[in-house]
This record gives C-alpha cells, structure tokens and sequence, in this order.
C-alpha cells in the first residue's frame, strides 16, 4: 500500500468487482425472503442487507481504510437498497468516523475482541445504525442492556430466560 498504491488500488478493486457482481447475481435470482448472507445463526442482519467481513481491517490506520479499502466497502454495501452490516471480531474504533459518514453502514455486528468497546461504537456511530451484539464474559446481556438502555441494539446469544428490564 505504501509502495504501489496503484498497483494495489487495482487488484482491490478487481476482487471488489468480482465480490460485487456475486451478491448481484444472488440478489437477481434468490428471493429476497429467502436470501442470507452468512450463517444464520451468529452472524445474522435483516433479510435484504448486506453483509461483510471487516475483521482485517482493525489491521490498517485510519487513513489507509479510508483510502483503500472504505470505498470499497461502501460499493459492496450499496449493492443492497437497504446497506448492510460489516461484521467486526478485533479492535476496530478507529474507524467509526469513517463508518458514520457512510450512508450504506446500517449496522456493525460485534464479537470477541469488538463487543468489549460496546460503548463507543453505541455513542460514537450515528443514531441510525444498529449494533448487533454477541455478548462476552465482559459485556454482558445485562451491561449491554445498560449501556444502550435497549436502544439500537440487537442481541445475538441464546439467552435462557425473558429480559427483566
């Protein structure tokens, strides 16, 4: 990236297309009821969004996301008429600003390392943009519930009894 911005900006963009014109073809001949991204049991987002996997990303600054990879992000989320989720399992808070500004980031999924910075992706993303938890042995079910008030939040955990909230 520091070397051959070109030469990388190329092949990012070629397995973009690549991924892009898959979800196309899955959005064109699969039932919207029907279509789900991901495994459905823990990595899940409303039927008719899309989804990707951003774990990499807490690899990169700030300003290499926002100049590589962000666009391409963004391009693979507007497929969807709706936008989609990107799923996050490390430390990736240094691109909220980025994922605010982005009108197809309708949601980011926290697991393992992500879900512990719970409270600044609920404070620092936009009032529109939901959270789906799968909660640790720090963030609870109910320090979620704490923390979010029950507010743009989407549980993903077998939880064994009802919610006393």
């Amino acid at each position: 990236m520091i070397t051959n911005p070109e030469a990388v900006r190329h092949d990012l963009k070629v397995i973009n297309d690549t991924i892009c014109s898959l979800h196309r073809w899955y959005l064109a001949n699969i039932p919207m009821d029907q279509l789900q991204l991901v495994v459905a049991g823990w990595r899940t987002q409303p039927r008719g969004f899309g989804q990707l996997c951003g774990c990499a990303c807490h690899l990169l600054p700030l300003d290499m996301y926002k100049e590589f990879i962000a666009p391409l992000d963004d391009e693979l989320l507007s497929v969807y008429p709706n936008g989609g989720m990107i799923h996050l399992c490390g430390e990736h808070t240094q691109h909220i600003p980025i994922w605010r500004e982005m009108k197809s980031v309708r949601a980011i999924q926290t697991n393992d390392r992500a879900s512990e910075d719970l409270e600044i992706y609920f404070n620092e993303l936009r009032d529109d943009q939901m959270i789906y938890l799968n909660p640790t042995e720090t963030i609870t079910v109910e320090r979620a519930m704490e923390i979010t008030g029950g507010r743009r939040i989407v549980i993903v955990a077998e939880v064994p009894e009802p919610l006393k909230i």
